[in-house]
C-alpha cells in the first residue's frame, strides 16, 4: 500500500471520528425571545378595547405574558389574548384565554395553560393581546407588556375531557348553584375543591360560569362525581353594561361580551345560547349600581337572577323588578345563585342560595328543560323545601305549569313547607298579596287557601320572609288562565 493510500485512510478515520463526536454532543437549544410593549392609557379611555399585535415566529411552543401597571388609584388593566385565527368581536376560533383583573401573568403551550386559558398549538403569525381597562385613576395607567416566546418541540397536545352530559335518569327536584367562579376567573379555588365543597353540600348540580372563558368547561370531566351533575357556562362579563349568565353550554361554546348596547349586538349572542339549548340569564342587576348596571334590553333574556348571596338590598331591588316584569306579563324566570368565589365563610358561600329544579332527569338536557318551563324554586340553604299546587276542578298545577279554569270554579292553593326557620309565608298575584301565614320553626308547615272565582289572578307565587323580612323561598309562578269553552 502507497504512504499517500495510508496517510488518506488516516485522515478519513479521523473525520469520521469527529463527525460522529459531532453527533454525539447535542447542539445549542434556542433562545427565548423577548418582546417588550409599553404604552399609557388616558383617563378618558375607560372601558376601551386595546389590542396589541405580536408577532410569533414558526417554531414557538410556548407564550408568557407578564403584565406590569401602575395600581395607585384603583387602577385595573385586564387581560386576554387571540391567536392568528382572528380577535374580531364575533370571531371565537382565535380565542386563546381571558383572565380579567385576577391575573398579571399567564402561558399557554400545546399541553397546558393558565387557568382562564386554552392550552393548544402555538401557531405562527400575529398573535393579539388584549388590554381593557375597567377602572382608570385621574392620572391614567402606565403599562408594560412582556412577552417572552419560547422555542421547542411541541409535544403531544391538550385533549379536552368535558363532563358528562347526564348524571342519572330519574326524575325529580334536583338543588344547584347556578353561578360560580374557580381559579379559572377570579375565584380562588380550584375546580376539585369546588366539586368537593358541592358533595358536602348535597348540591345535585352545579353550573360552570367564568368570566368571559370557557376553559374551565374543557375539563370539568376530570372532577365528575356519581350524582353531581357538571354543568357548562359562562358569565358574560360587559363591566360597562352589565353581567349574564350563559348556562347550559356545550363545552366549546364561547360567548363574545364584546359590545354595547348601541351595537344591536345582544339578541346575535343570545340566540347562540339558545342554539345549543342553553339559557340567559341576566345576573345582579342591581350590584352595584355604579358598576355593572344591567343595560342591554330585557325582551331578550330568559330569566333574572332575582337572588345572588346573602339576602340585601340590592336582592329586593332585583325581585320588585322581576315581579313588576311578571305584571306586565313577561314570562321571565327567576334564579338564586351563590357568585361565589371563596370557600366558606363567605357572604356568597356555595349553595346559599340555591335553585331548586324539577327535572325529568339529573342531567343537562333534563335541568335545563326544567328552568325553561319555569319549575324552580329558591331557598336560602339544604334543609329548606316546599311544594305548591293549586287545583280548579279537576285540574291540577304545580311551579311552572299552567292551571286552565273552567268558568265558575274557585281556585285550591296548597302549600307544604319544610325546614324553615320562622317566619311568614305571603301568597302573591299581579295584585300583591292574595293571603298569608305563619311558618312553624324548623317543622312542617302546611297551609291550604281558597281563591274565589271572581277576580282569579293571572298567576300565583309564594314567599317565605324572616320576621326581619330577609326571603328564606320564593317560587316561580304557576300561572292560572280561563279554560277554553
Amino acid at each position: 500500500m502507497s504512504a499517500r493510500r495510508k496517510t488518506w485512510q488516516h485522515w478519513a478515520g479521523w473525520w469520521l471520528v469527529l463527525g460522529l463526536l459531532a453527533l454525539a454532543v447535542p447542539t445549542a437549544a434556542q433562545a427565548p425571545v423577548e418582546v417588550v410593549r409599553q404604552g399609557h392609557v388616558a383617563a378618558d379611555s375607560l372601558y376601551q378595547l386595546f389590542y396589541l399585535p405580536i408577532e410569533v415566529p414558526a417554531g414557538t411552543t410556548e407564550i408568557r405574558v407578564q403584565e406590569d401597571y401602575d395600581h395607585a388609584g384603583g387602577n385595573v388593566l385586564n387581560m386576554g389574548i387571540y391567536d392568528p385565527r382572528g380577535y374580531q368581536p364575533g370571531t371565537p376560533a382565535g380565542f386563546r384565554g381571558w383572565s380579567g383583573g385576577a391575573k398579571t401573568t399567564f402561558f399557554i403551550n400545546a399541553q397546558t395553560a393558565s387557568t382562564g386559558y386554552v392550552p393548544g398549538p402555538v401557531g405562527a403569525g400575529t398573535w393579539h393581546v388584549l388590554l381593557y381597562p375597567s377602572t382608570i385613576a385621574p392620572t391614567g395607567i402606565n403599562w408594560k407588556l412582556t412577552v417572552t416566546l419560547v422555542p421547542g418541540a411541541a409535544g403531544q397536545a391538550f385533549r379536552p375531557t368535558p363532563a358528562p352530559a347526564v348524571a342519572n335518569t330519574r326524575p325529580g327536584w334536583y338543588q344547584g348553584d347556578l353561578h360560580l367562579h374557580t381559579l379559572h376567573s377570579d375565584g380562588r379555588r380550584t375546580p376539585q375543591e369546588l366539586a368537593d365543597e358541592a358533595v358536602a353540600q348535597g348540591l345535585d348540580f352545579l353550573i360552570s360560569t367564568e368570566h368571559n372563558t370557557n376553559s374551565a368547561n374543557l375539563s370539568w370531566g376530570t372532577y365528575a362525581r356519581p350524582n353531581l351533575l357538571l354543568i357548562n357556562g359562562e358569565e358574560v362579563t360587559t363591566t360597562a353594561f352589565g353581567h349574564w349568565n350563559a348556562l347550559g353550554l356545550d363545552y366549546t361554546t364561547l360567548i363574545d361580551w364584546r359590545y354595547a348596547p348601541r351595537d344591536s349586538a345582544i339578541a346575535r349572542y343570545v340566540a347562540q345560547v339558545h342554539a345549543v339549548g342553553g339559557l340567559a340569564i341576566i345576573n345582579h342587576p342591581f350590584f352595584p349600581d355604579t358598576v355593572n348596571r344591567f343595560r342591554f334590553g330585557v325582551r331578550h333574556f330568559d330569566g333574572i337572577e332575582v337572588w345572588n348571596g346573602r339576602w340585601d338590598a340590592r336582592n329586593e331591588r332585583a325581585l320588585a323588578w322581576w315581579n313588576a316584569l311578571l305584571r306586565q306579563g313577561h314570562s321571565l324566570l327567576a334564579v338564586a345563585a351563590s357568585d361565589t368565589h371563596t370557600a366558606a365563610p363567605s357572604p356568597n358561600q356555595l349553595g346559599r342560595p340555591r335553585t331548586v329544579v324539577r327535572a325529568s332527569s339529573l342531567s343537562r338536557a333534563g335541568i335545563m328543560q326544567g328552568l325553561c318551563r319555569g319549575r324552580a324554586y329558591l331557598v336560602a340553604n339544604r334543609p329548606i323545601g316546599l311544594t305548591l299546587t293549586a287545583r280548579a276542578g279537576t285540574q291540577t298545577a304545580d311551579i311552572g305549569d299552567t292551571l286552565a279554569v273552567a268558568a265558575g270554579h274557585a281556585v285550591r292553593v296548597t302549600l307544604a313547607l319544610r325546614g324553615a326557620p320562622a317566619g311568614t309565608v305571603t301568597l302573591r298575584g299581579e295584585g300583591g298579596v292574595l293571603a298569608h301565614g305563619p311558618v312553624a320553626a324548623r317543622g312542617t308547615t302546611a297551609l291550604h287557601w281558597r281563591l274565589p272565582a271572581a277576580g282569579l289572578p293571572h298567576y300565583l307565587r309564594v314567599e317565605v320572609r324572616t320576621p326581619a323580612g330577609a326571603v328564606l323561598a320564593l317560587t316561580n309562578p304557576i300561572w292560572v288562565l280561563p279554560a277554553p269553552r
